[in-house]
């Protein structure tokens, strides 16, 4: 573990979501407005790993940070790494406050939880500037918090609950359940799908003919592979261009129409957002 101590300056590194940044600075500038002694700023980074034997459900209750998850179908340990970022009227106050803040890796059952554990002294002036997590891909996994998410290659059920921030997911068989205040979304996987933005970009590359239901205000972007069974149901587009081997529309509004079986669901509403369908290319492995 190597400290860093350095005078203040702003927290966020130049590859941030604005939003995030924003949220960091405002909430430690609002410190500094407060009490004029925080001057400095100490850096702490940490790792740590757990077992995940008899572990289904890993459990992510973080505060704002950019987080990275990566699923390994061989492992049997979850492990973590990041940075603490926090404030202090001089260097070694810096330091020391930034050592108080940990996380938690906590066990009930077959749920595994990681969360932050702040002391009070230094919640109001304490940042996750970063964290990285290498966990298992047949593991479910729980993701709270705010901030922007990268998920890949894992396997089992996922689900993003933010209070904002951009999720990108990559992989999954099983469920994909995101659900942010604001943010862009974007997923490639062959999993079934559930999203909410309040307001935001959502573009799903779907790889299997699974249930999809989107809800944003924005654009919505969905390409299918599998278009032979399909319940289509698009409300409120402000305007409409499908482009598919089994159906071709162009409009504005609602749409519905039973393709085969109308064995997947696909269900959009866009409160106004362009909608567009289109046909995704798979590429075969070498």
């Amino acid at each position: 573990m190597q400290p860093l101590l350095e005078p203040f300056a702003p927290l966020a590194r130049h590859v941030m979501n604005p939003r995030l940044r924003g949220a960091l600075a405002c909430g430690l500038g609002a410190a500094l407005l407060g009490a004029c002694v925080f001057g400095f700023r100490g850096e702490v980074d940490f790792a740590d790993e757990a077992s995940l034997a008899g572990v289904e459900t890993v459990q992510l209750h973080l505060p704002a940070t950019e987080l990275v998850v990566a699923g390994d179908g061989a492992r049997s340990f979850v492990d973590w790494q990041g940075r603490w970022v926090t404030l202090g009227g001089s260097a070694p106050d810096a330091l020391t406050s930034a050592h108080k803040a940990e996380l938690l890796w906590e066990t009930w059952e077959q749920v595994g939880r990681l969360s932050a554990s702040l002391p009070a002294e230094i919640r109001d002036i304490t940042a996750l500037d970063s964290l990285e997590v290498q966990t298992a891909s047949y593991i479910a996994h729980e993701i709270v918090g705010t901030g922007d998410v990268f998920v890949t290659g894992v396997d089992a059920y996922v689900s993003v609950e933010l209070d904002g921030g951009d999720v990108q997911i990559l992989g999954g068989t099983e469920q994909l359940r995101v659900h942010t205040t604001r943010g862009d979304v974007e997923l490639s996987t062959s999993a079934a799908v559930d999203v909410y933005s309040g307001f935001g970009r959502v573009t799903v590359d779907a790889e299997a003919g699974r249930d999809i239901e989107i809800e944003t205000t924005g654009q919505v972007v969905v390409n299918l592979a599998k278009v032979s069974d399909l319940d289509i149901d698009i409300e409120g587009a402000g305007a409409l261009v499908i482009d598919l081997d089994t159906a071709s529309h162009v409009g504005a509004g609602n749409y519905r129409r039973s393709i085969g079986q109308a064995s997947a669901a696909l269900r959009v509403r866009s409160h106004g957002g362009r909608v567009e369908l289109g046909m995704l290319a798979l590429v075969d492995d070498p």
